[in-house]
C-alpha cells in the first residue's frame, strides 16, 4: 500500500498513446506511432535512436511545439503539478493535483505552463539565443513575461543566482551569445531554462558538437543541478553511451515507435531488442577486451513506405517469418533469465509467450551482424 500510494504521488507525466503525423503530397506520414510512456519526479528519461526515429518530434508534441506540416492524432499528455494552493505570488498558475491534459490547453494556459512548469533546451545553443540580445537580457525577457511582478533588484538576483548556478560567472550576463564559448552557450541555455524552476526539463541533444571534456562538464553540471533542484529531465540523444552515464530509464525508439525501454543498467547488460544490441555495439568500451565493431546494417525505413510486419527485419539478423508479417507489440516479456525482466517492455517477436523462434531459423540473407 505505501509502495503504491508513493509511486501515484512520485507521477509527473504520463504520456498515453501519442501519435504524430507529417501531411506530405503522399499523405499522412507517420513520424511518432502509439507511444506511451510515465516520467517520475527528479527522474531522468533517456529517449535514444536513430536520425528520424521519433525522439525530437515527441517531445516536441509534448510541449505543444510543433507546427504544420506536423500534427498530433491521437492520445494525451497528463501533468501531475505538486499542491500549490496558495502559491500565485510567484506567478505560477494553479493547477489541479489531479492530471491534466496537457494538449487541451488553451492558449492562455499553455503560455502560463510553458517556463513556469515545463522548459527546453533546445539542440543548438547557438541558434536558440538572440544573436543580437545579452544573455542578461534574455534572462530577463522570461522573468518579465512570467514574473511581472518581481522588481528589477529581485530579477537581478535572480540572474546572479542562476548564472553562478550553471558555472558562468555573473560578469558575463553582460555578454552576448558570440562572445561567449560553445560550452558556456550551452550553460546558458540551461539556466534560462532553470529561470522559473519548472518540474520538467526537455534536453534536445544538449551536447551536439560540444567536444568530450565540455560534454563531461555539461552532464557533470546536469545531474549536480538535477539533485539539488529536483526536477525531471526527458534526455534526447542518439548516442546511447551518454544515456548510459546520466539516465534512469531508458527507451529505445525505431521508426516513430517504441522498440525497447529498461533501466540503464539492465539495458547494457541485457539489450533484449536486436536494434538496442546493435546500439550498444556501435560504439567502444573503454576496459575489457579488443572487440570489432559491428554496428547495424543497412538504413532506417522510409516513412512513407514502412516495410510490414516488424519494421527493423530487413536489418535484422535475427529476424524470421513471423516478423515479416506480424507488427510486434510492447509488452513484458517472459522471464528469459534476466532479474529485472518484470521492470522491462520489448516489441520482438523473439520473447512472445507464442514464439517459435527455436523452430524457425533465421531468415537466409536476412541484416547483418547486430
Amino acid at each position: 500500500m505505501e509502495e503504491n500510494t508513493r509511486s501515484k504521488q512520485d507521477l509527473l507525466l504520463d504520456v498515453q498513446n501519442v501519435s504524430v503525423v507529417y501531411d506530405s503530397a503522399d499523405g499522412e506520414v507517420y513520424a511518432v506511432n502509439d507511444v506511451s510512456f510515465t516520467l517520475r519526479r527528479g527522474e531522468i528519461l533517456g529517449l535514444a535512436g536513430e536520425s528520424g526515429s521519433g525522439k525530437s518530434t515527441l517531445a516536441y508534441a509534448i510541449a505543444r511545439l510543433l507546427r504544420p506540416p506536423a500534427r498530433v492524432t491521437g492520445g494525451r499528455v497528463l501533468y501531475y503539478p505538486r499542491a500549490r494552493a496558495g502559491e500565485n505570488g510567484n506567478g505560477r498558475t494553479d493547477l489541479p493535483a489531479s492530471g491534466v491534459d496537457i494538449f487541451a490547453f488553451d492558449k492562455k494556459e499553455l503560455r502560463a505552463f510553458r517556463w513556469s512548469e515545463l522548459a527546453v533546451v533546445f539542440q543548438s545553443a547557438m541558434n536558440a539565443l538572440n544573436p543580437v540580445a545579452t544573455f542578461e537580457a534574455q534572462m530577463v525577457d522570461v522573468m518579465r513575461a512570467h514574473r511581472p511582478e518581481m522588481s528589477k533588484e529581485q530579477q537581478r538576483a535572480r540572474l546572479v543566482e542562476l548564472a553562478r548556478l550553471v558555472g558562468i560567472a555573473p560578469e558575463r550576463l553582460k555578454s552576448y551569445p558570440h562572445e561567449l564559448s560553445g560550452g558556456m552557450r550551452q550553460r546558458a541555455v540551461i539556466a534560462i531554462a532553470l529561470a522559473l524552476s519548472p518540474e520538467i526539463i526537455i534536453m534536445d541533444e544538449p551536447t551536439t558538437a560540444l567536444d568530450v571534456v565540455i560534454q563531461r562538464d555539461i552532464l557533470t553540471e546536469l545531474m549536480r543541478l538535477r539533485r539539488q533542484l529536483g526536477f525531471a529531465v526527458i534526455f534526447i540523444t542518439h548516442d546511447l553511451s551518454l544515456l548510459l552515464e546520466v539516465a534512469d530509464e531508458i527507451i529505445i525508439m525505431y521508426a516513430g515507435r517504441m522498440v525497447e525501454k529498461a533501466g540503464r543498467k539492465a539495458l547494457y547488460r541485457h539489450p533484449l531488442h536486436p536494434y538496442t544490441d546493435g546500439l550498444l555495439h556501435s560504439f567502444p568500451t573503454l576496459e575489457g577486451p579488443l572487440v570489432r565493431m559491428s554496428g547495424i546494417p543497412g538504413t532506417p525505413p522510409d516513412l512513407r513506405e514502412v516495410p510490414p510486419g516488424c519494421v527493423f527485419h530487413p536489418r535484422c539478423s535475427k529476424a524470421w517469418e513471423r516478423c515479416l508479417r506480424e507488427r510486434p507489440i510492447l509488452t513484458s516479456p517472459p522471464n528469459v533469465g534476466i532479474e529485472d525482466v518484470a521492470e522491462r517492455r520489448v516489441a520482438c517477436h523473439l520473447y512472445g509467450t507464442d514464439s517459435r523462434r527455436e523452430q524457425e531459423p533465421a531468415l537466409s540473407g536476412q541484416g547483418g551482424e547486430v
